[in-house]
């Protein structure tokens, strides 16, 4: 439970589209957490580790056994020839048998299994960790898909507005035919593009749904804000907290593994004792008396020797293969963070800076195209720079959120204790 909480707070990113929230407030929403819950209950790659755990359990419970008993009778001197023809000769021995592991192998059996069990359990919070980034992927995918379709319709209630003063300014015999065949024709683009918006919205919201294996959703829209910058956190100490990242510690449960194994090949070096006692009948003097024996088998130690050696080889390949990963995580890490970095700046800056220059000129365009000082191209112009402007808005913002997710899938840790969540 507490790394399920972990999980979630990793992937509750800020996540209410200020421009289709008001359009969509009426309507059937979902926020993340309600997602990442669904896929958690429902999801079919996370419902296999039940099996896989009941498995290793009954391996332990195998390991967990001693040397089982053994039961044997003997009888000798039976059909030979002379005074031991016959029965009368006979000697008939039953015996009690088994082994004394002195070498430590029950508890080096037991603890591969509880390794293997670990590991296990590392294996299982992975994958829970990598569905839910992925929910959280395709979340944010709707969530721009979402503010696309806005922009869409916005872009084609201005077209449609525009059509219609030019239609005005036509019949007044202020502009040419060509300017409203013009406008006819963006109107028309308008429209496909929007219904592209439209199929694309739909089409994202399947792709998450299926998460929870629901192939018909039941909610219309996704809430939360895409436009929230994330509190930055300096470079070094998100290297510091790198030992956290998930994958790392499945490397790590697999060298814990790698360990218990060469701990078991060792402990086959020293033989175990095998007894056994038992009771002889005599038949010829109908006596009985009492059988005992002690073996143990010869060379173990040189026997065990190749195994240890792959069990040695194995731990070293395990222990480089993690710090491989680490390099290797430390570059991307870095590169993500430098990825997030500009996102972040390319939202300061579109929204700060170029939207608020690009709204006034075109409403002073507009106003001029109204009293018939710019021609539509010029007005059109200025629509076309504004629209492309709030799409790259809307794109780095969603690589904003994207790459802060893939940062705190790294670090195993959300990047601040903030809920950015917004509530239903």
């Amino acid at each position: 439970m507490q790394f399920i909480h972990r999980a979630l707070t990793v992937s509750v990113i800020a996540i209410t589209c200020s421009a289709y929230a008001a359009s969509s407030a009426a309507q059937s929403t979902l926020t993340l957490s309600e997602a990442v819950r669904a896929t958690l209950q429902q999801n079919p790659q996370l419902a296999g580790y039940t099996f896989k755990a009941n498995a290793l359990a009954g391996e332990k419970q195998t390991a967990a056994l001693r040397p089982e008993y053994r039961i044997s009778a003997d009888l000798e001197n039976v059909a030979g020839s002379g005074e031991f023809s016959g029965t009368e000769a006979s000697e008939l021995t039953i015996s009690l048998s088994s082994a004394i592991e002195l070498g430590g192998q029950r508890d080096a059996r037991m603890n591969v299994v509880t390794a293997r069990q670990q590991q296990l359990q590392s294996t299982q919070r992975l994958l829970t960790l990598d569905v839910i980034t992925a929910v959280t992927h395709q979340f944010i995918q709707l969530l721009a898909a979402q503010e696309q379709l806005a922009l869409q319709e916005e872009s084609h209630q201005l077209i449609q507005q525009t059509l219609n003063s030019l239609t005005r300014q036509v019949q007044a015999g202020g502009t040419a035919d060509s300017e409203l065949l013009r406008g006819n024709a963006a109107l028309a683009r308008s429209k496909i593009a929007l219904q592209q918006a439209r199929q694309i919205v739909s089409s994202e919201r399947v792709k998450l749904s299926a998460y929870w294996a629901d192939s018909s959703p039941d909610f219309t829209a996704v809430k939360a804000d895409l436009y929230a910058v994330p509190t930055a956190m300096p470079l070094p100490t998100l290297l510091d907290k790198l030992s956290g990242n998930p994958d790392l510690e499945q490397l790590t449960k697999e060298v814990d593994v790698r360990i218990a194994e060469v701990q078991q090949a060792r402990s086959e070096r020293r033989p175990s004792l095998e007894w056994n006692a038992g009771v002889r009948r005599l038949q010829a003097s109908e006596d009985s008396a009492v059988v005992l024996g002690l073996s143990m088998p010869l060379g173990a130690g040189s026997r065990a020797g190749g195994a240890i050696t792959t069990a040695n080889a194995n731990q070293q390949s395990a222990e480089l293969e993690r710090d491989s990963a680490r390099v290797q995580l430390e570059a991307q890490l870095i590169s993500t963070y430098e990825a997030h970095r500009q996102a972040i700046d390319e939202v300061d800056v579109l929204r700060d800076e170029v939207l608020p220059s690009l709204k006034k000129a075109m409403r002073s365009t507009a106003n001029a195209f109204d009293r018939g000082r710019y021609s539509y191209l010029e007005l059109n112009l200025a629509q076309s720079q504004l629209v492309d402007a709030q799409q790259a808005l809307v794109g780095a913002a969603a690589r904003m959120q994207e790459t802060r997710i893939e940062l705190e899938r790294m670090i195993g840790s959300p990047l601040n204790e903030q809920n950015f969540e917004v509530n239903p």
